[in-house]
C-alpha cells in the first residue's frame, strides 16, 4: 500500500554488478558452483603442474592459487573426477575452505564451501583453470562491478491475451478471453565509462586483461547467460536532502542474455549501450520462478554487503 505518509521513492543507481551463470545456466551459490562435464583440455596451459586459479571469498583479499594436473592420464583429456582431486589439493593448500567433487545428479565438475562455522554469502571462483573447467561457462564466477551506468530500462514482455469468437446463426457471439502472462523482459543498459571486462560478459567477446585487447565475438562463438544485480536507494514523501535516504532495494533479474549496441566515436564522450532480455528461471530442481526479484535492504544491510570489496 503506498500512502503518502509511507510511501518510498526509487530514485537513481547506486551499484550494478553482472556475475555468469553456472555452466547448466541455474545461478551460482556457496553451496552449488557448477562447471562443465569433462573432459577439459588443459594442454595449452603454460605450466601443468601449476595453472593459475583465483579464490576470492565475500570482501577478503584474493588468494592466488595454482592447480596441479600434471597427474591426469592425458591433459588433454583431463576427466571430471581427475581434476576435483587436483581442485581439492589445491583447496588444502590455500587453506581454502572449499571442497570438489562430480555433482551426481549433472554429473558437473562441482565446488562448494565447508566452512560452516562462518558461511560466506558470495564466492568467486575465476584464473585459466576456471575458465577450462567451464565455471561461468568458461569465463571464471566473477563479479564484473560499476558504478558508472546511466541507467537499466526494463520492459515486461507479455503473452498478449486472445479472443476466440463463435457466431450463431442469430448472430450473437460466444466468446473466450484467454489469458495473457509474463514472459520475461528486455532492458537497456547505458554505460558511461567504457569496460571491456562488462562488454566481454554481456556480447561474447574476448578480453586479456594483461595485453589489454578485447576482440568482438564471431558468429560461432556461443553466448554467455548471466545475472544481474542492481541497487537503488529510496526516498520518502516530500523535499529529501540527497542523505535521507530511506532504505535501499536490491533488484535482481535472475538469467539475462545481451548484445552490445551502437557507440559513437566523435568530439564528446562515447557511451556504452547494451540490450539485455530474460525469461523466468529454472533452478536446479526445476523449479519456475520470475525473471525478477526486489529485496529491500535497509541502509545497514546494504553497507554491510561491501559491494566495492566483495
Amino acid at each position: 500500500m503506498a500512502v503518502r505518509t509511507s510511501a518510498k521513492y526509487a530514485f537513481g543507481l547506486e551499484f550494478t554488478r553482472f556475475m555468469p551463470l553456472n555452466d547448466d545456466l541455474t545461478i551460482p551459490t556457496v553451496d552449488r558452483m557448477i562447471g562443465g562435464v569433462g573432459p577439459f583440455d588443459f594442454s595449452g596451459v603454460a605450466i601443468d603442474t601449476a595453472v593459475p586459479l583465483k579464490i576470492k571469498i565475500d570482501n577478503a583479499t584474493v588468494v592466488s592459487a595454482t592447480v596441479d594436473v600434471s597427474g591426469a592420464s592425458d591433459t588433454s583429456a583431463v576427466t571430471a573426477t581427475e581434476l576435483a582431486g587436483f581442485l581439492d589439493t589445491a583447496f588444502s593448500a590455500a587453506s581454502a575452505d572449499l571442497d570438489a567433487s562430480v555433482d551426481s545428479t549433472t554429473s558437473r565438475i562441482k565446488v562448494e564451501n565447508t566452512n560452516t562455522a562462518a558461511v560466506p554469502d558470495y564466492i568467486q571462483l575465476y584464473g585459466e583453470c576456471a575458465e577450462i573447467a567451464l565455471f561461468g561457462q568458461g569465463f571464471g564466477l566473477k563479479f564484473v562491478k560499476t558504478d558508472t551506468l546511466t541507467s537499466i530500462g526494463d520492459t515486461p514482455t507479455q503473452k498478449d491475451e486472445e479472443t476466440f469468437t463463435t457466431t450463431d446463426a442469430n448472430g450473437l457471439d460466444t466468446e473466450v478471453l484467454s489469458d495473457g502472462y509474463r514472459k520475461g523482459f528486455t532492458a537497456s543498459i547505458v554505460d558511461t565509462a567504457e569496460d571491456w571486462e562488462l562488454l566481454a560478459l554481456i556480447e561474447g567477446g574476448t578480453y586479456d586483461e594483461t595485453a589489454e585487447t578485447y576482440e568482438v565475438p564471431t558468429s560461432d562463438t556461443e553466448k554467455l547467460y548471466f545475472f544481474v544485480e542492481a541497487f537503488y536507494g529510496r526516498y520518502a514523501r516530500g523535499t529529501n536532502k540527497e542523505a535521507d535516504l530511506v532504505d535501499y532495494v536490491l533488484k535482481l533479474y535472475r538469467t539475462c542474455k545481451g548484445t552490445s549496441g551502437e557507440k559513437t566515436h566523435e568530439r564528446g564522450f562515447a557511451d556504452g549501450n547494451y540490450a539485455i532480455s530474460g525469461t523466468s528461471y529454472k533452478d536446479e530442481n526445476g523449479d519456475i520462478h520470475g525473471d525478477t526479484k526486489m529485496t529491500r535492504l535497509t541502509i545497514s544491510e546494504y553497507e554491510s554487503m561491501d559491494v566495492y570489496n566483495v
